[in-house]
């Protein structure tokens, strides 16, 4: 779940029952089911301050109100999620839903021995943007590679999860030559289309220019 905050309590008529009301949005909650079928939403429950009239009145004969404490609740709600489907799943699939775009970007290409560059795995597009796992490179060995720097610029509106995502890895070649990072491939579903895709990077190579 991703809270939307309510920065300010509007007033507005609308209708309930089919009875006019006053009302405000008090909570906003963006939901990313993690397994099919029926799934409850438990009650939202609140306590709130109601003024119940009196038989008494004040002395210009309007009705005195005294305050007491009410303990409403919204009532459950069921929310029916269906399977992905698992003909046509890649095998690289790792849970990403929505409609995103997939790059592999380096600092740069031609660098020194012992000299380090930064590789870029991104995926930014719309959907469940945290939920997934972005896929690794296969660097020769021969590179020193440290973990990742994980980054994430996400908003969440009303219509869902929004931005990007990826994992920034320093490198250190310290041998002279060439050396590539094949290509990545990444998978999704797109709930739209009902279809898995999959998005493949390019090629990128390293040339160490001088060094041992």
């Amino acid at each position: 779940s991703q809270d939307i905050p309510v920065k300010r309590l509007e007033i507005k008529n609308g209708t309930y029952s089919g009875k006019p009301y006053r009302y405000v949005v008090l909570k906003r909650v963006i939901l990313y089911p993690q397994r099919a079928g029926n799934l409850e939403i438990e009650p939202l429950s609140l306590e709130v301050t109601v003024d119940v009239p009196t038989n008494r009145r004040d002395f210009f004969g309007g009705r005195i109100f005294t305050s007491t404490n009410k303990t409403v609740s919204a009532g459950r709600r069921t929310i029916t999620v269906k399977d992905l489907p698992s003909q046509g799943k890649p095998a690289n699939f790792s849970g990403a839903v929505g409609d995103f775009k997939f790059k592999v970007t380096t600092s740069k290409t031609n660098l020194n021995a012992s000299e380090s560059l930064q590789a870029k795995v991104e995926v930014s597009g719309k959907g469940n943007l945290k939920l997934f796992q972005l896929p690794e490179p296969n660097l020769p060995r021969s590179l020193e590679v440290y973990e990742p720097e994980f980054e994430e610029s996400v908003r969440t509106t009303l219509s869902g999860s929004q931005g990007k995502v990826s994992n920034n890895y320093t490198i250190v070649p310290s041998f002279k030559g060439k050396y590539p990072i094949p290509p990545i491939s990444f998978s999704y579903f797109n709930p739209k289309t009902e279809k898995y895709n999959t998005i493949s990077s390019k090629e990128i190579v390293m040339n160490v220019i001088s060094g041992p």
